[in-house]
Order: C-alpha cells, then sequence, then structure tokens
C-alpha cells in the first residue's frame, strides 16, 4: 500500500483550501468509487487529480485515464504515485476556461468522468459536462445537500439544479461518505453521486435559463416567474394547457420531464 501522506511531505506539499483539496486515501472506499462509476474497461476522465490516490484505482481499471489537475506543485507528487502506469495523461487545465468542446476534443472519444470534484466548483462541472456530446456518465463526490437536491424529485429539495440534471440525466445516490473520511476534513458530509446521461441527451444553454426562470421565486406560481423574465402570458399559459397543467401550477408541481415538455412548447 503506498503512503500518500509521506510522498506528499516529501514533496513539501502544502494543502490548498482555496482549491478545495480534501483528498481520500482508504483503498477499499477509492476502489468501490470506481467500480460504481463503472471504470473496467471505459475511457475515463478525472477532474482533480490530487495526489493521486483516487487516479491509481481507476488506472487499475480503466482502459485510459486522463486526469485533470491546475496544481502544479502536485505534479511531482502525481509523477512518483503514478509512475507504474502506462494509461494515464496528466493535463495541467482548468476544464472549465477550457470549454466542453475542446474537452471533447481533447478526449477525443466516448469516455465516463469519475472524481472527487472540489466543492467549490460542483455544479459548474457538472452542468459542462452534461452538455458534453461524448460522455456517458458524471460519478462523482460532492456535498451531502447538493446530491439530494440533484436527486430531489418533487417538493422543498427540488429546483433549478433538480431539474437541468433529470432532464438529461438520471442520478442516484450510491453511498454516503463522512467527513472524517477526508484529509483535511471538510465541514460536511458527502455523497458519491452517480449521473447517467440519457441517450442523446445534451444540456442546452436555453434549457438550463429557461429552468432557472420557473424557479426565480420558488413560492410564486410558473406563470409569475416566467412572464416576469419577459415571456408572454397568453403563451404560457397556452403552454401550460399544452403538457397538462393548470394556471396556478409551481414548477416544483411539474418535475423535470413536464418542465422540458413546457420548455418545447413554448418554443413551438
Amino acid at each position: 500500500m503506498l503512503d500518500f501522506e509521506s510522498v506528499l511531505i516529501k514533496h513539501k506539499f502544502k494543502y490548498k483550501k482555496a482549491l478545495g483539496q480534501n483528498f481520500i486515501f482508504d483503498e477499499g472506499l477509492l476502489d468501490e468509487i470506481a467500480a460504481a462509476g463503472g471504470a473496467d474497461g471505459a475511457c475515463v476522465v478525472e477532474i482533480g487529480a490530487g495526489a493521486g490516490s483516487l487516479s491509481r484505482a481507476l488506472a487499475k481499471r480503466a482502459k485510459r485515464l486522463c486526469s485533470f489537475e491546475i496544481d502544479e506543485t502536485l505534479f511531482p507528487v502525481l509523477d512518483e504515485t503514478l509512475a507504474e502506469f502506462d494509461n494515464v495523461q496528466l493535463f495541467s487545465n482548468n476544464v472549465t476556461e477550457l470549454g466542453i468542446e475542446t474537452v471533447d476534443m481533447l478526449i477525443g472519444e466516448p469516455y465516463i468522468v469519475i472524481a472527487n470534484l472540489p466543492y467549490y466548483i460542483t455544479t459548474p462541472l457538472i452542468f459542462l459536462f452534461l452538455r458534453s456530446e461524448l460522455c456517458g456518465s458524471i460519478t462523482c463526490l460532492v456535498q451531502k445537500e447538493v446530491a439530494e437536491r440533484i436527486c430531489a424529485t418533487d417538493g422543498g429539495d427540488f429546483g433549478a439544479l433538480s431539474a437541468s440534471v433529470q432532464a438529461v440525466a438520471e442520478p442516484k445516490i450510491v453511498r454516503k461518505v463522512k467527513a472524517w473520511e477526508f484529509y483535511p476534513q471538510p465541514e460536511v458530509d458527502s455523497a458519491l453521486i452517480r449521473i447517467d446521461k440519457k441517450s442523446g441527451a445534451a444540456l442546452s444553454d436555453e434549457l438550463d435559463a429557461f429552468f432557472k426562470k420557473c424557479f426565480a421565486a420558488k413560492r410564486k406560481t410558473l406563470v409569475n416567474n416566467l412572464t416576469a423574465s419577459g415571456v408572454d402570458k397568453a403563451s404560457v399559459l397556452s403552454a401550460l394547457d399544452a403538457v397538462g397543467a393548470g394556471a396556478s401550477a409551481r414548477a416544483e408541481e411539474l418535475g423535470a420531464a413536464k418542465l422540458a415538455e413546457l420548455f418545447e412548447a413554448l418554443r413551438r
């Protein structure tokens, strides 16, 4: 078993809170994450290679591993912890700055994402890969509350985030992960979530923006929220009728599929 903490000390690595660096070193948990994400024989993209602990678990199973890491002080660490693998490519790019079309071009084949995502950029990264034409699934560690919101289907937790994900993918919580299983220990518990893209589906900027308008004020009706954003009231009422919803309907009552239908009805 590789002693990651000794390697980090050897290379004088300092954890950077601003980059959301909370690593996992438990080999059993790391292998469980790799298995849950479907790494066997796949092309895997990892965001935030860190010390290479999850990278190693992925590289053992994957056909090819493309790991992105923006902290250059970790490169000497990764050179050592991943030295035995010839199926790993390390990228120093920030994927949010590259954009999904460039990321897809760099990978060049269908892939899945498996990652211990930095908390501060969880949602933008998930949305980035939901826009991909090559990404088939996203399996990642996120804050427990965020995972619950992504998977919520109605009620108070169901919102624009839930709708945007569920319109193009099927999310499920695989397991909870306690804060003490990370180092340094974060302030909240996490969850491992798997998001499987629906065949041929990709999140568009227009659909994402529409869901945000629908939930602009959660207590208000869809008619009020959408007309406040500049949509013609008669068009909203007509579209609601077309999807079998009444004038008093609120976004959280419709669910992701119905809201996506409403979006299409308004486009017509």
